[in-house]
């Protein structure tokens, strides 16, 4: 009896087998799908922040870009300045071979009350032919032209190509991070919708700099650390060559020079040397005679007229006699209100009144604008994916989610895979800066980089 029952029962376990593989293998599909779903939407989450840091990450080469042509600018700038520079030190030593030709004044003078260095200084300007001198200057002035025009042409065309296409650059770019990343096939295009947002415009933060303050500061800083242009002010006296009414006075070789850009873009290099006598008069008056041994005036404007508040302060003293066979030299100090100047012992006013009566003008373009930031915020870019589910790689997926009724034709719901992300282009600077003070973000150095931030809701 208990034999033919368990032989009714046998296959039951069967129907229970099959009961529960029908489970498994529903369970089965139901994570297989979810799983590549889930996959699917890391892929695209993966991707969309690939394509935001690809985007951050152009906008700071960009800036970077930027940060080397000022820099390069720079470099044409003070390469500008030590031609001008020479130029003026050719054209004072032209002057000062006519003078030593003239023993106006004798170079054994010169030797005798200030030393052998000075006289022989003075005599070696003879060395070179005024000819040679000449074409020296042209050749120096052509060299700085075509510094010019670098600036204007090559640095200038690179800037409008760095701004020109960055907005239909960054799109190309992350279509295409996309498309690598989100394609099992590579060629085409996926039929995503992409959102790309730069919340203050493509480079909005770069804009030529109408005002040259910052340019200024650092183009200052620059000049300091070559000595060849900074001020050239060397003064020798003898005070043993003594006047007896002006005891308190002595004889001096004055140098005097310098190199300057003015706030309006104007080149000047100005080099004079004087020997200055030590004279008096019946009613006490001792004062320094002033005379020119060498001087320079080059000058570099836009316009023709042009002129350095230096050219307008001598301008305002009046004309400077050549010669002083009609009138002496304190008669006509007097008449130039310029009396305080051969009393105080400064400058070489004669001097510099010659070396602008023959100065040496240079014409270029208008001056260059460097760019900088607008204003002290963050570049940064977001980026928002939509991704259909039929564009997926994964024909189990498709089944999986049309069995689940998943893709329907309401709109909008359970078709579309959403991401987002958000990149920043940022200014970190490598080490701590010599003098320990915290910089602020510019276009100065290239210290631009890429990071990812949250997305702001």
């Amino acid at each position: 009896m208990i034999l033919h029952q368990r032989a009714r029962q046998r296959g039951a376990a069967l129907v229970l087998g099959l009961a529960l593989l029908g489970v498994a293998a529903l369970a089965w599909r139901e994570r297989a799908s979810l799983s590549q779903l889930f996959m699917a939407q890391q892929s695209l989450d993966q991707a969309t922040a690939a394509a935001a840091l690809s985007a951050a990450q152009l906008q700071a080469r960009r800036l970077n870009a930027h940060a080397f042509l000022n820099r390069t600018m720079m470099a044409h700038r003070v390469a500008m300045a030590h031609l001008l520079t020479i130029a003026s030190a050719e054209k004072m030593r032209l002057e000062m071979s006519r003078r030593v030709s003239r023993g106006n004044p004798p170079a054994y003078l010169i030797g005798m009350i200030f030393g052998p260095q000075h006289s022989a200084a003075y005599a070696a300007s003879k060395l070179g032919p005024a000819g040679q001198s000449q074409a020296g200057i042209e050749a120096l002035h052509k060299a700085f032209q075509n510094h010019d025009k670098t600036i204007h042409n090559q640095i200038g065309n690179a800037r409008q190509a760095l701004i020109a296409d960055v907005e239909s650059t960054v799109q190309i770019l992350v279509r295409d991070v996309l498309n690598r990343n989100l394609r099992s096939q590579p060629g085409g295009n996926l039929p995503l919708e992409i959102e790309v947002t730069n919340p203050l415009g493509p480079l909005a933060l770069v804009i030529k700099d109408q005002t040259p303050d910052l340019w200024r500061r650092w183009f200052d800083r620059v000049m300091k650390k070559h000595q060849y242009l900074q001020s050239r002010r060397q003064t020798a006296s003898n005070y043993f060559w003594i006047n007896p009414r002006c005891p308190l006075m002595f004889p001096q070789l004055r140098r005097r020079g310098n190199t300057e850009l003015s706030t309006d873009g104007v080149w000047q290099a100005t080099d004079t040397l004087s020997f200055h006598k030590v004279l008096g008069v019946r009613w006490d008056l001792c004062y320094w005679r002033e005379y020119p041994m060498g001087w320079a005036n080059v000058s570099q404007a836009v316009r023709q007229h042009d002129s350095s508040w230096h050219d307008q302060w001598i301008e305002g003293m009046g004309p400077m006699p050549e010669t002083f066979s009609s009138q002496t030299f304190l008669r006509w100090v007097i008449s130039s209100h310029a009396l305080g100047h051969v009393l105080t012992g400064m400058n070489n006013l004669l001097g510099d009144g010659w070396a602008l009566s023959s100065q040496v003008r240079w014409r270029s373009r208008k001056r260059a604008q460097p760019f900088v930031l607008k204003e002290q915020s963050k570049v940064f870019t977001t980026v928002r994916v939509t991704q259909p589910l039929h564009t997926l790689d994964a024909g189990a997926l498709h089944l999986g989610l049309r069995l689940k009724a998943l893709i329907q034709t309401h709109k909008d719901w359970g078709r579309h895979l959403f991401s987002s992300a958000a990149a920043q282009a940022y200014y970190d600077r490598y080490e701590e800066r010599v003098d320990h003070k915290q910089e602020t973000a510019n276009l100065f150095q290239p210290f631009w980089m890429a990071r990812q931030v949250p997305v702001n809701p």
